[in-house]
């Protein structure tokens, strides 16, 4: 088997993360297949080649595209002669595009439900950002919409990523295969951390550059922290962005800084472990996730989170979990005094989380190979 790999347009650290999971089950299950990888170049993605070059079943190709329309040239035409030089059996197009002029097989992961999500739309609409959403949402749902309808083959991380996108594709016609992104060994789960709300909390937000983005909603992080300076609590944050990053912008609040920690982008995975730490909880502020890798560390971690009462989290995270209303700070710091006043059961929930994440991931294909097997003998 021979499988056209199509990493075009990964770029930060969570997908860098879940495509090193596919090269690891490549490894792993491969039994004579070969794999042409194609990437666009990045200090992260240069790591990662290093890494796996010297295995004879890859051969990694490393692009530079000058604009989308440059990329989008050379997927639809020049794949057809890598797809005829390699003998390609199957095309996997890891960040959600397809080819629209291929007779080769193809299978789209959708790992991004940003463009198909009702509750995305109607915040952009709340804030009067029509012009915003036409731009960020609209006009690349139209095409990816396209892709997808045209698309037999697609691989999703949760059940839930299939009734998002329900509501704006035909999915009784697809192939839909659910596959794992987790790592669940036992290894990879620590024991529940310890909490004492008498002592300074530490509410841990890991988000990238791109934090002003509309689904990330990080203003219901700002405002829960200033609502709970004026209550009094003693807290700290620890951040993955830069002062730099953060300062004027309009969806943060500079008399938090005495308060935060800026650790801007963490590449390194002790230096994210230390904050995976005693009195930490989480919070994570998202309007739609796919899978939102970083609650699911924290987790595996044994921290306590705070996430949206959406259907999503409940999907991914399990029904027993603390959680608060969208753009509503005061269910948030309610969520909190729930919290508080019921020490005992911080522990219990963090164990039935993990419990429910290890059987809900083990119950997915746990490998993108036998996922290819599948497509070709559908």
């Amino acid at each position: 088997m021979r499988v056209l790999v199509n990493g075009i347009g990964i770029v930060d650290s969570g997908g860098v993360k879940v495509f090193e999971k596919l090269l690891q089950e490549c490894v792993q299950s491969s039994e004579g297949d070969e794999f042409v990888i194609l990437l666009t170049r990045s200090n992260q993605i240069l790591s990662l080649v290093n890494k796996y070059q010297d295995w004879d079943m890859f051969s990694f190709k490393m692009l530079h595209f000058n604009s989308y329309i440059h990329r989008l040239s050379y997927e639809n035409f020049h794949f057809k002669k890598l797809i005829a030089q390699h003998g390609i059996d199957l095309v996997y197009n890891f960040t959600s595009t397809s080819q629209f002029y291929l007779r080769c097989p193809q299978l789209i992961k959708m790992h991004n439900l940003l463009f198909y999500s009702k509750k995305l739309d109607s915040c952009y609409k709340k804030n009067s950002h029509f012009i915003l959403w036409i731009k960020q949402i609209f006009l690349k749902r139209l095409v990816l919409r396209f892709m997808l309808n045209k698309s037999k083959y697609i691989e999703i991380q949760s059940k839930h990523v299939k009734k998002y996108l329900s509501d704006y594709i035909n999915v009784k016609n697809k192939h839909i295969f659910i596959k794992s992104d987790v790592d669940v060994s036992a290894i990879s789960f620590m024991k529940p951390k310890d909490y004492d709300f008498s002592k300074k909390l530490k509410f841990l937000y890991i988000v990238g550059p791109h934090f002003d983005y509309t689904h990330k909603n990080f203003l219901d992080f700002t405002n829960s922290m200033m609502e709970l300076s004026k209550l009094n609590i003693n807290f700290e944050i620890n951040i993955t962005l830069s002062k730099d990053e953060l300062s004027g912008s309009k969806l943060w609040n500079n008399s938090l800084n005495s308060k935060t920690n800026f650790y801007g982008y963490i590449n390194d995975s002790k230096e994210m472990n230390n904050l995976f730490c005693d009195n930490t909880i989480l919070v994570s502020t998202s309007v739609i996730e796919t899978l939102g890798l970083h609650v699911i560390e924290a987790i595996r971690n044994g921290l306590v989170t705070i996430t949206p009462n959406e259907e999503y989290a409940q999907e991914v995270y399990g029904t027993q979990g603390y959680r608060y209303d969208l753009f509503n700070v005061k269910s948030f710091t309610q969520t909190l005094k729930e919290m508080a006043q019921d020490k005992e059961s911080i522990e219990k929930t963090i164990l039935v989380q993990q419990k429910y994440l290890r059987e809900n991931e083990m119950s997915k294909t746990n490998n993108i190979v036998d996922v290819f097997r599948k497509v070709l003998h559908v």
